[in-house]
């Protein structure tokens, strides 16, 4: 019985470290966990740049980073790319890893807050961001702040896990607040997308689910100026 639970014991804190540094990646381990999720989010993030119109160079959105593979594969491929992340080590990585264009204005890649974009109105063409908005404080504001920067009419594909599958036992629910297909579905026509359509796929690891919106075309009836004044912009 000792045993036992002792080996739960460790269990539960083994998953919960890892649990803290998927959803914010900082020092040592996370730099060894941000090379880990790499593989394991690289066919969500693929998925979700399928979505796209990638046919011209357009600017994209990355929110949520992580080591910057979905941006250099980006920028590789002629594009623009403008992306925040709360974790410095990621975007301490992701910098590294697309120094170039870092360097000569091909990606912008900022350190943010969880919560807002800290990018300009109707900015980018297109927004994917994969496996993160568990982590995110209040997906709700954040959807509508990608919205704020997206051009009328752009496109934003998320990609995650949602409650309708099973969860892995070693991750912690107060870290990974999955939400329902309607939750989601909800936010995004909150935030003023419309066309919302939900896919769900199968990677080698476990089932994803594709929300792919457009934001209305029309920009007066997006979301005014005033009715945003919670919302701040992290430099």
């Amino acid at each position: 019985m000792f045993a036992t639970t002792l080996e739960s014991t460790r269990q539960g804190f083994v998953g919960r470290l890892r649990s803290r540094q998927a959803g914010l990646p900082s020092g040592l381990l996370g730099r060894i966990v941000g090379r880990a999720m790499v593989k394991d989010t690289a066919d969500a993030n693929d998925r979700a740049l399928a979505k796209l119109d990638l046919t011209q160079p357009r600017t994209i959105l990355d929110v949520g980073f992580g080591q910057g593979r979905t941006a250099a594969i980006l920028v590789q491929a002629g594009h623009q790319v403008i992306g925040v992340d709360p974790s410095p080590t990621m975007v301490k990585q992701a910098t590294a890893r697309n120094r170039a264009a870092c360097r000569d204005g091909g990606a912008s890649l900022k350190h943010g807050d969880g919560v807002t974009v800290p990018f300009p109105d109707d900015t980018a063409d297109a927004a994917v961001t994969a496996h993160t908005i568990y982590f995110m404080p209040d997906p709700a504001a954040t959807i509508a702040d990608i919205a704020r920067v997206l051009k009328p009419g752009g496109t934003l594909v998320i990609a995650c896990r949602t409650t309708e599958d099973d969860t892995p036992d070693w991750m912690d629910p107060d870290v990974y607040r999955i939400r329902s297909t309607d939750e989601i579905t909800a936010m995004l026509t909150a935030a003023g997308f419309q066309q919302i359509e939900h896919e769900r796929v199968s990677d080698s690891h476990h089932p994803i689910h594709l929300f792919t919106a457009r934001l209305r075309a029309h920009p007066s009836i997006r979301p005014r100026e005033d009715e945003r004044d919670s919302r701040t912009t992290l430099a």
